[in-house]
């Protein structure tokens, strides 16, 4: 990490004073993005009430099991899905009225399979004021993603980093990125992390990172927000993960009915062994055969989401929330 994310973190943890409850968004100066009880109806899924902030400036990492709502928030976000209850303010504005100023990565490849580089650029630039194809023939060239190759015949990983380098060349505010290292190889996936870093260096500039591979929060994220079964479990800055919460391992003799009862997504396994996430608060309730250590992403987002089961409402009771909203 360098003196530059040093700083930018060190920010994060003057400008704000811990993460919220998980059902309560914090109001902020700077949102970028921000969602006030939200809800989704989706089949026999159902998002939310989701409260989420994305603070302007910084790297948002929002992560969470596969079917947690992340990708269905995206969508919210960007107008390209309904919501049944509640609001979205995105750049202070509603969904879909700000494209001019948002870069975005979908997971799905988002362009015609018969378009190159040049004829993306060719249909899209002429929507963005602020289009600069100098920009975007460096980072075609950076990322090592043919100009004249079509996108049929592409490589998964050519692909998001043809769509990355589209999504930057107008220079937005804004970067909303859905799992757009996933299947790339280890060198792909540093490419696009360094051409992250470097979006970062422009003052205001702000990034939304959805992601199953936390190591990649490790590297860039200001700020966390795990989901799971539609709703927010952590959302606050990233060094507050590590100090506020801990991950206690030990024999499963030592877990008495307190120790359970500040155990959270607690894991038994065969050798006679439990693991489980606890606030650092409540170590003293700990023997000295446990081990206390700091929890990774990884490790919080499963104990956090163990066991949840999504919110299933049937289209009646959402539309009674609705109302109340």
């Amino acid at each position: 990490m360098d003196q530059r994310d040093k700083d930018r973190r060190e920010a994060v943890r003057e400008g704000m004073n811990g993460p919220e409850p998980a059902d309560a968004a914090r109001p902020g100066p700077a949102d970028a993005i921000r969602l006030d009880a939200v809800v989704r109806q989706q089949g026999t899924f159902t998002l939310g009430p989701l409260d989420m902030t994305v603070p302007s400036g910084l790297v948002t990492g929002f992560v969470g099991p596969n079917g947690a709502g992340k990708t269905t928030a995206i969508k919210a976000m960007l107008g390209m899905v309904g919501i049944d209850a509640g609001s979205i303010s995105v750049l202070d504005g509603a969904p879909g009225t700000r494209h001019g100023r948002i870069g975005v990565v979908l997971d799905s490849l988002a362009l015609s399979r018969d378009w190159t580089a040049v004829s993306a650029a060719c249909s899209l630039g002429r929507f963005y004021p602020d289009w600069d194809q100098g920009l975007l023939d460096d980072l075609l060239v950076r990322l090592d993603v043919p100009a004249r190759v079509k996108v049929k015949n592409l490589s998964r990983g050519q692909g998001v980093k043809l769509q990355l380098a589209l999504a930057l060349a107008h220079r937005p505010e804004l970067l909303i990125l859905d799992e757009p290292t996933s299947g790339l190889d280890p060198v792909a996936r540093l490419e696009v992390l360094d051409i992250l870093h470097d979006f970062l260096v422009a003052e205001g500039r702000t990034v939304l990172f959805s992601t199953h591979i936390t190591s990649d929060l490790e590297r860039i994220a200001d700020h966390l927000h795990i989901i799971g079964a539609g709703r927010t479990r952590f959302a606050g800055p990233l060094p507050d993960l590590v100090e506020q919460w801990a991950m206690a391992r030990g024999p499963v003799s030592a877990l008495t009915p307190e120790v359970e009862a500040v155990l959270t997504g607690t894991r038994r396994n065969g050798a006679g062994a439990f693991s489980g996430l606890i606030r650092t608060a409540d170590t003293a309730a700990f023997g000295l055969d446990v081990l206390i250590e700091p929890p990774s992403i990884d490790e919080a987002v499963v104990a956090m989401t163990r066991g949840l089961e999504p919110d299933r409402r049937n289209a009646r009771s959402v539309a009674e929330l609705a109302e109340k909203h």
